[in-house]
């Protein structure tokens, strides 16, 4: 084997069977970029520089992982080096036969840290063949099946989830829904933190909620899905997702991150429902500087290939500081085409109330979920109010108008702007 083998130009792997993995690294002046980018590729695919049985040039030719690209940010070609750091972006070419189409053993292979060979990067970048995509499987629902399920067709959707988080038994969280479910709302879901539990089991809440979704139904014509929780261990997981849908849930979540996204695509395999992707845990994922991988990919790319038919993501304009690039990144990552992968509906959480909506129709446009929380629970005028204040703000972000012009109009909607504020 010579160093020049582990090389391809990007025109030479295009269209073969490859993932292609950008890195970011930096590394300290001096330091030789081009062998810790051939030790990574080596050291994640056919794992060994040295001469074992075995390791034959043709094993080497079909698993091994190549380098593609290795660009040096801000590109300096010529002077003096005073710098003591320097960054790179670089590109790895890993053989999808070394992985299959399975999500654990991708990200093992693509963040994994073999002592020996392992490097401080952080993934920054994903392209996938399309036929890989494709053997992935994405969302069984995606877009267009969400839609139909609540009989929405043309503006965002409203999204609730029931507060408090815990402590409240299946009846008492039942009545809560039917207040919320009165006003309008298409979906609510279990909080993240509410799974299957002794006082409020998966099973009986969707048999209480059902019971209310019924009433509501039989009251405004008004179907309002309800979304339980089955984030578990694997095996219980689907065990509750079975139960659940034969009780008459028409749609599950989980968190991803937690669950795994291998997690994600059995779920979504198992059960003839939509499932909703929480982005709860995913932080470890992308906080780092140095380490693991984007917000794009982690909460975008990967929950969508899965299987998530929704995906919930965070913003800038709550709580958490996320930055507005990588926000509309991974926007893009769920909802932009993608070959033979249907796009998942983005479901904002996170400080939404009736002041903000139009921010984020000018950000994702009307294929959009709005998960409000404390807007609506925590309404002056009532929950069922609070879902009214959140439609008629999406009604004038709709039709272009100002927000505060049609709280004229509206009493529940200038009461939640007065409680809440406008976000221009």
């Amino acid at each position: 084997m010579t160093t020049a083998s582990l090389f391809r130009l990007p025109e030479d792997v295009r269209g073969d069977d490859y993932v292609l993995a950008t890195y970011h690294l930096r590394l300290p002046a001096g330091t030789d970029v081009m062998a810790r980018a051939t030790t990574f590729a080596v050291g994640q695919t056919t794992g060994t520089w040295v001469e074992v049985p075995g390791l034959t040039p043709e094993l080497r030719a079909r698993h091994e992982g190549r380098v593609v690209r290795v660009l040096e940010a801000p590109p300096v070609e010529v002077g003096g080096d005073d710098d003591e750091v320097h960054d790179f972006l670089v590109q790895i070419a890993v053989p999808t036969v070394n992985v299959g189409p399975q999500l654990p053993m991708l990200l093992t292979t693509l963040l994994g840290n073999d002592a020996s060979t392992s490097v401080q990067a952080k993934l920054v970048d994903l392209e996938l063949p399309d036929a890989y995509a494709r053997d992935l499987g994405g969302p069984r629902f995606g877009v267009a099946g969400v839609r139909e399920l609540v009989g929405v067709t043309d503006r965002p959707l409203v999204l609730n989830m029931i507060k408090p988080c815990t402590g409240l038994s299946p009846q008492e969280g039942a009545r809560i829904f039917k207040e919320t479910a009165l006003g309008g709302v298409d979906l609510v879901k279990d909080d993240e933190l509410l799974g299957d539990t002794s006082f409020s089991p998966v099973v009986e809440r969707v048999r209480e909620f059902g019971r209310a979704a019924r009433e509501v139904l039989e009251e405004t014509g008004k179907d309002v899905v309800y979304v339980p929780n089955v984030t578990d261990r694997p095996d219980r997981m689907l065990d509750t997702a079975r139960r659940a849908v034969d009780a008459g849930a028409r749609a599950l979540m989980i968190t991803y991150a937690t669950v795994g996204y291998g997690g994600l695509q059995a779920l979504r395999d198992a059960v003839d429902v939509p499932v909703l992707g929480h982005f709860a845990g995913t932080g470890p994922y992308f906080e780092g500087p140095a380490s693991g991988m984007s917000a794009p990919i982690a909460a975008g790319m990967l929950p969508r290939l899965a299987g998530a038919d929704l995906v919930l993501t965070t913003t800038p304009y709550g709580g958490y500081p996320v930055r507005r690039l990588p926000y509309l990144r991974t926007l893009q990552q769920l909802a932009l085409p993608r070959p033979h992968v249907a796009p998942a509906l983005p479901v904002i959480g996170g400080g939404v109330h009736p002041g903000v909506v139009a921010r984020y129709v000018r950000d994702a446009g009307t294929d959009v979920v709005l998960g409000a929380g404390g807007a609506i629970q925590g309404h002056p005028q009532g929950p069922a109010a609070g879902v009214r204040a959140m439609r008629q703000a999406i009604d004038a972000a709709v039709a272009g108008r100002d927000v505060r012009d049609a709280a004229r109009e509206h009493p529940e909607l200038a009461a939640a702007l007065e409680r809440f504020g406008v976000l221009d």
